[in-house]
């Protein structure tokens, strides 16, 4: 068993001791048909109004987290089936956004459902058994079901690196995606509840001050979403997944947002960012 506790400072300690098992796991043979999996994918989404924008932007997002699931197991040097099955973990890893949206009209969980629990019970209903074994489907459903919690159980060995890869794929195209709409004006209509040109929280402040973690219950603007989404550079599981995310420049970006002429706000960004500084 692998301890996966996603706590301030323990991702890349997290990803090593997952890693760490690798010889053993090789005797634990996945197999998935990754294309048929795509298939199945583009199969089921025909259920849904894809024309919705909101819709569309969770099925590209789907696929840009799956090109980072495999460049992330290209960098680590995962063997071949097991690259099929995370890169098929990281395209179905919001497969719950679908119906969650069709259902409340929202992407917020706290509002509607737990959209990692959706996908989970989605695709233990509804994936073809047919298209990975036993191993492989498993891995793919708890790496579903855990993409998006704040903290993590005890995971099996077998499942913890596809759990880990996911989120790490999940959070850099999110860092992306929120910018973009940034720079596009859209930020509202992803972010409706986190208003732009509204002051931090000073209890969401001192909570990622405390903790290093925010909490969305305490996010009102969007700089309250940023600060939370700086809190997950100490939760990268992987030096990979933090390359990846210091060439994008994206915290540069982030960085933009905030008044660094505050040394308390600039004290709190230095020490929550150092971890991809030194990757």
């Amino acid at each position: 068993m692998v301890e996966v506790q996603a706590t301030e400072g323990k991702g890349l300690e997290d990803g090593l001791r997952a890693e760490a098992g690798a010889e053993r796991r090789k005797k634990i043979i996945m197999k998935i048909d990754l294309e048929g999996t795509k298939r199945w994918f583009e199969g089921y989404l025909q259920g849904f109004e894809l024309s919705d924008p909101m819709l569309e932007m969770k099925h590209l997002h789907s696929y840009e987290v799956m090109k980072l699931g495999e460049r992330l197991t290209a960098a680590l040097g995962w063997d071949e089936d097991r690259s099929r099955v995370g890169v098929a973990a990281s395209l179905l890893h919001d497969i719950g956004r679908f119906s969650q949206y069709r259902d409340f009209k929202t992407y917020h969980d706290g509002d509607s459902i737990d959209h990692g629990d959706r996908g989970a019970a989605v695709l233990e209903a509804e994936f073809p058994r047919t298209l990975a074994d036993s191993e492989a489907r498993e891995a793919i459903i708890e790496a579903v079901r855990w993409h998006n919690k704040k903290e993590l159980p005890e995971l099996d060995e077998a499942v913890a690196p596809f759990c880990l890869l996911v989120r790490d794929a999940d959070k850099l195209d999110v860092f992306k995606l929120v910018q973009r709409c940034i720079d596009e004006d859209r930020v509202e209509e992803l972010l409706p509840r986190h208003k732009p040109g509204e002051p931090l929280s000073e209890v969401l402040l001192e909570e990622v001050e405390r903790t290093g973690k925010g909490s969305y219950k305490n996010a009102a603007s969007l700089l309250d979403y940023l600060l939370i989404q700086l809190s997950w550079v100490g939760d990268m599981n992987f030096v990979p997944s933090l390359r990846l995310l210091k060439q994008s420049g994206v915290l540069e970006s982030i960085f933009e947002h905030f008044p660094m002429d505050d040394a308390r706000v600039a004290s709190l960004l230095d020490r929550l960012t150092a971890p991809c500084r030194s990757a």
